[in-house]
């Protein structure tokens, strides 16, 4: 049987399904995200149609890029809904000042000093953060990938998501480097909320550029200071 030709759609939905959904995460370049979702999702159905219609191959990559563009538009939406909750929660607090109101003011909650003296540790006014391990293993295209384990514990009064609280970001020869996709960690707890003066552990996976160190770095995501709030270095070699 002559095989079908794959449908470039589906091929550029799986590339502009990949671009969506990672920019989604960042700050800043989230803005420019929306389009390749919409276009993920453009290309992902009718890549789709065309191999419902016998003529074109390709619907893994279809599917794919149908889910990715997906996901990109949910962690969008959050990662707004996110900023919208604190600039709002922000504004309560400076007017309720302003206004000179009687009503105690609500302390924030901090880490405890014996938590803070832990090796890659700090701790933030509303959360804590430690960077536990790495391991290196193999994405599904058998790339390598470096894993890092952090422990995040939420110290505010509201939930929040490692995703939403946080940014970890991973450097090696002083570039960062970008995330990978596989099914030997567990990436499910990235996005799930953690409810106040609760903890989870959250698996990332990094795809390597070569085998020299790397450094990992993790700040508040809402923060105009960038302050590092935890940073180790590990060998992947």
């Amino acid at each position: 049987m002559e095989k079908k030709p794959t449908s470039g759609l589906a091929v550029a939905s799986l590339v502009t399904g990949i671009i969506a959904l990672f920019s989604a995460f960042v700050p800043l370049l989230n803005l420019l995200s929306f389009p390749f979702v919409i276009l993920a999702i453009i290309f992902g159905a009718i890549g789709i149609w065309q191999v419902s219609k016998g003529t074109k191959g390709g619907k893994g990559l279809s599917i794919a890029g149908l889910v990715l563009g997906v996901l990109g538009l949910l962690v969008t939406f959050a990662m707004y809904g996110g900023a919208a909750a604190s600039s709002d929660g922000a504004d309560a607090n400076a007017s309720g000042a302003a206004a000179g109101s009687d009503a105690p003011a609500i302390e924030q909650e901090a880490a405890s000093p014996e938590a803070a003296e832990g090796a890659g540790e700090t701790a933030a006014a509303s959360y804590a953060v430690s960077i536990d391990g790495c391991r290196v293993t193999e994405d599904y295209q058998g790339n390598p990938v470096a894993v890092v384990t952090y422990t995040f514990t939420n110290n505010s009064d509201e939930d929040k998501s490692f995703a939403l609280a946080v940014y970890p970001k991973v450097f090696q020869d002083g570039v960062e480097i970008g995330t990978a996709i596989g099914t030997d960690w567990d990436s499910e707890k990235y996005m799930s909320d953690v409810k106040p003066g609760a903890t989870t552990t959250v698996e990332v996976g990094y795809a390597l550029e070569g085998s020299s160190d790397i450094t990992v770095e993790v700040s508040e995501l809402m923060s105009f200071d960038n302050v590092v709030l935890a940073e180790k270095t590990f060998s992947v070699a």
